[in-house]
């Protein structure tokens, strides 16, 4: 049911979208921008990116250019949002997933366990207040950040061994990171983060006994089905992840306001084309790790509930220790319980 309404919306906004950009490009006279612009794409996630700087310039007519740098090249991925505070850097395009230990907060504009569909978090932030609240957020740090990706759902980790129930997990080690992490060491397991570079060689040297990492076609990439042949669903820890534009808020409140128009319609239009390239993505990855000897397992319910009181569990002692992330989660959990009245029946299960 989400691919049709996605593929409404999609279509929808494109149109509107390429029509307003024209528009504007025509009517008003754009600034020239040369911004640098550092990401932190993944192999297999760059092209949206490129895509991104590529539609910015058409629709500006060469006005409007960012100048790409890869992952980690200017400055290491989980400083980029640092750079751009301390204004060493112009943007980039980067998840906050790296810098949520330090602003837990961040997880409700970009991934959270047990969260909501796209459709549901698109309403929040477009029309339930959700977007000002980012923007009050980052503006203190004199950041301006505008979704403008998403990725598809994670796996719920891969695990070298077949376990029948979460009580078995208890003592394994496994790396994860962020809230999910939290919510594992709930339930007994032992964390640790490892970058994703080693996590094979953590998985061999026997450091490891199960890992989170990303979805089927970043993980065949990678090779995680050489290491692991159990590969459990649904992604509880991340159904999806906002990939961000982010940009120093000084030079963003100079532009005119053609050249924001510019940037936000253009972020909506990469959000949902790289959502749905993702997704189609990811059937042919899974064919060809099945033929690899991995075998795809699906969490009972009565686990996936386990999982979710261990996370309500996070969320509050979050929640008391951290008055911004109290806050944000109670407006968001707010508007889940509003929005439920709809969501809940509206939709094939």
């Amino acid at each position: 049911m989400i691919q049709v309404t996605y593929r409404s919306i999609f279509y929808m906004i494109l149109l509107l979208g390429i029509f307003m950009m024209v528009t504007i490009s025509n009517i008003y006279a754009i600034e020239r921008i040369r911004w640098k612009m550092q990401h932190t794409g993944l192999p297999g996630q760059v092209k949206p990116i490129e895509e991104f700087a590529e539609t910015l310039k058409i629709m500006s007519e060469g006005k409007i250019n960012l100048r790409l740098y890869k992952s980690n090249s200017l400055v290491p991925n989980n400083e980029i949002w640092n750079a751009i505070e301390s204004k060493q850097l112009d943007s980039g395009m980067s998840s906050a997933l790296y810098i949520l230990d330090k602003n837990p907060e961040l997880s409700v504009f970009s991934a959270i366990p047990f969260g909501p569909s796209i459709t549901e978090f698109k309403a929040w932030m477009n029309f339930g207040g959700g977007q000002e609240l980012k923007n009050e957020i980052y503006s203190k740090r004199g950041i301006k950040a505008l979704g403008c990706g998403f990725t598809a759902t994670e796996s719920g980790g891969w695990f070298k061994n077949h376990y029948k129930s979460v009580g078995e997990l208890k003592g394994i080690n496994m790396r994860i990171y962020g809230l999910g992490a939290k919510v594992m060491q709930k339930i007994g397991v032992k964390t640790q983060v490892v970058s994703f570079k080693e996590i094979k060689n953590a998985f061999k040297k026997g450091k490891i006994d199960a890992a989170e990492f990303g979805y089927p076609a970043i993980d065949y990439l990678i090779g995680m089905h050489n290491v692991a042949k159990y590969n459990y669903y649904p992604g509880w820890q991340q159904q999806f992840a906002v990939v961000d534009f982010i940009v120093q808020k000084d030079k963003w409140d100079g532009l005119s306001k053609a050249a924001r128009k510019i940037f936000e319609v253009t972020c909506d239009h990469n959000q949902l084309l790289s959502h749905v390239r993702s997704n189609n993505l990811q059937p042919e990855a899974m064919r060809k790790l099945e033929k690899e000897g991995v075998n795809f397992m699906i969490c009972k319910d009565s686990d996936l509930r386990k999982f979710e009181k261990a996370w309500d569990k996070v969320a509050e002692e979050i929640s008391a220790e951290n008055p911004i992330f109290k806050k944000v989660y109670s407006k968001y959990s707010e508007f889940r319980k509003q929005y439920a009245i709809w969501g809940d029946k509206a939709y094939l299960k």
